[in-house]
């Protein structure tokens, strides 16, 4: 699935190449995603309309329309939007076209059929039902440590399932969450309510060094996932944990170990991380 970096990425790549473009026309070949798309709805909104701006809030991206309207696409787990400069032939998961001005089409590709897509007023984005409950972005340096740590102190939840809860914290997906705990030392078994706020703020300071790394090198690519250009992203190449049960620690030797929360696969160090955390 496509977690924030992944997203971000791909409105990087977009924003330079759409925006002040004009939407000339939608055509919707499947509606039936994982929230059905209504293709009359979207047209009435954004078709006719230039693109002012792309921004993303968790892992959805907003592409912001003249008109004070707001298309909102979120990928699922196998969604692709593809920048296509020459006419090309749909291809079977092929499920949305947008053809801006100058020939540039925006294509929809899912697989799996769990995206979505949907328009909303600028000015209600926060309120629509799949944004309301969404918690704080990990990259918003002037949200301080402090302010999480309320939260953090007061749940029993294992902290590498309070990092993945999206209304506490957004698209730290299960790959960066094992990577962050890992370079911070941290057992993703431990509740997070034994985290000090000392170890707290170190955790998310490499939450954030791990998406930023990722960022740079355009995400992680395992399955689908791959760039508004169709190139995939290289930080898979830079996992210390993730995916690797059984080799050695980068950083002792000793052997990676997995363990499954919640249905994710967990992997982690037994030296580096240990599970016995002070209060």
């Amino acid at each position: 699935m496509p977690e924030l970096p992944e997203v971000e990425t791909i409105r990087r790549g977009l924003k330079p190449h759409l925006c002040g473009k004009v939407l000339q026309t939608i055509r919707v070949h499947e509606p039936r995603l994982r929230w059905p798309v209504d293709e009359a709805r979207l047209k009435a909104a954004i078709e006719g309309r230039r693109l002012r701006n792309i921004r993303r809030r968790a892992k959805y991206l907003l592409f912001d329309f003249e008109g004070e309207q707001t298309l909102l696409v979120h990928l699922g787990m196998s969604g692709q939007l593809r920048l296509l400069r020459k006419p090309a032939e749909l291809e079977r998961h092929d499920h949305i076209q947008l053809f801006f001005a100058d020939g540039l089409e925006l294509r929809y590709r899912d697989p799996r059929r769990f995206g979505m897509m949907d328009a909303v007023a600028t000015d209600r984005v926060a309120e629509h039902p799949r944004l309301q409950h969404l918690g704080a972005e990990p990259l918003d340096e002037s949200i301080p440590a402090e302010s999480f740590y309320d939260t953090v102190r007061q749940s029993r939840k294992p902290i590498k399932n309070l990092l993945m809860d999206g209304t506490f914290l957004v698209g730290v997906g299960n790959i960066y969450a094992n990577e962050a705990l890992f370079y911070a030392g941290v057992h993703p078994e431990t509740p997070a309510h034994r985290l000090s706020l000392e170890k707290w703020r170190e955790l998310l300071a490499c939450v954030r060094q791990v998406l930023r790394r990722a960022l740079r090198e355009g995400g992680t690519t395992l399955n689908d996932f791959v760039d508004s250009r169709g190139e995939p992203g290289y930080f898979q190449l830079s996992l210390a944990v993730y995916g690797r049960e059984g080799e050695p620690c980068p950083q002792c030797g000793s052997a990676i170990q997995k363990t499954v929360l919640t249905g994710r696969g967990t992997f982690f160090c037994p030296r580096c991380q240990p599970l016995t955390v002070p209060d």
